[in-house]
């Protein structure tokens, strides 16, 4: 899987200003797929949580049989099912 900075893209094609979206940017599709970007690193990871650092604070992904997809320097895809998503 060849992963994309969709948010960066976009701000590039557009001439947008860095700082035009938040810090992290997420994406969940269908409760099955999660899209994050702008990430510091894994804080956890369990088949029922997983947690990364934001710049400010951190996110949690919470479901059953969760998995990392695909892992980059700033972004993340989980599969699985997902039930919540929270920032701290």
């Amino acid at each position: 899987m060849n992963l994309f900075n969709y948010f960066g893209e976009l701000k590039q094609k557009f001439q947008l200003p860095y700082n035009i979206f938040n810090s992290y940017n997420v994406i969940n599709i269908g409760g099955r797929l999660a899209y994050i970007e702008g990430h510091k690193g894994l804080l956890k990871l369990a088949d029922d949580i997983i947690s990364l650092k934001l710049k400010t604070g951190y996110i949690e992904i919470k479901g059953n049989g969760l998995y990392l997809k695909n892992l980059t320097e700033d972004t993340v895809v989980i599969q699985g099912k997902i039930y919540k998503i929270e920032v701290f």
